[in-house]
């Protein structure tokens, strides 16, 4: 019986656990319970594996400190130490996929300060990227500073291959 307990306690850590994306603070930054804000799916539990053909969906918290007019997206992939702007979503407003934490509703900027919000995108792994093990960085920035950044350990696969007949 105790041998039963223990294996299905170690089931519900491990499914708990891998579930989690695995979020790193940007350099020089902290923002305040960062593990809990940030959902990239699909994604493992070491690193997020990102299949080239399909999309990926980024979910996280934000509470601004100061009331934000413009949001934009700065997301680039760390690559041996190169930062690659990740195309079509580096530069891009953030406004039309923001909403309230609190029920949902799509709340375009300008935000509020202290209110807590949620960004939600997908994001295509586009057929030309490399397959190599890179950092995804992401940050929210208002013109003036980040509002929210984190990384990601991730690497970019083959994904699915179609089958063709000649």
């Amino acid at each position: 019986m105790r041998s039963y307990v223990f294996i299905c306690f170690l089931f519900c850590i491990t499914t708990t656990s891998s579930e989690v994306t695995p979020v790193v603070q940007c350099i020089g930054q902290q923002f305040d319970n960062l593990q809990e804000r940030i959902e990239v799916s699909p994604c493992g539990k070491g690193r997020c594996k990102l299949s080239k053909g399909t999309n990926t969906t980024v979910t996280f918290k934000f509470r601004p400190k100061n009331p934000i007019n413009t949001l934009t997206n700065d997301v680039f992939a760390d690559i041996a130490g190169l930062p690659l702007p990740f195309l079509g979503v580096t530069g891009s407003d953030v406004c039309p996929y923001v909403t309230r934490a609190e029920d949902g509703t799509p709340s375009p900027c300008p935000l509020a300060a202290d209110q807590e919000y949620v960004y939600t995108n997908v994001i295509p792994v586009e057929a030309f990227y490399p397959q190599v093990n890179l950092r995804v960085h992401w940050a929210l920035n208002d013109g003036t500073s980040d509002v929210i950044c984190f990384e990601v350990p991730a690497i970019i696969t083959g994904g699915k291959r179609k089958l063709q007949i000649v």
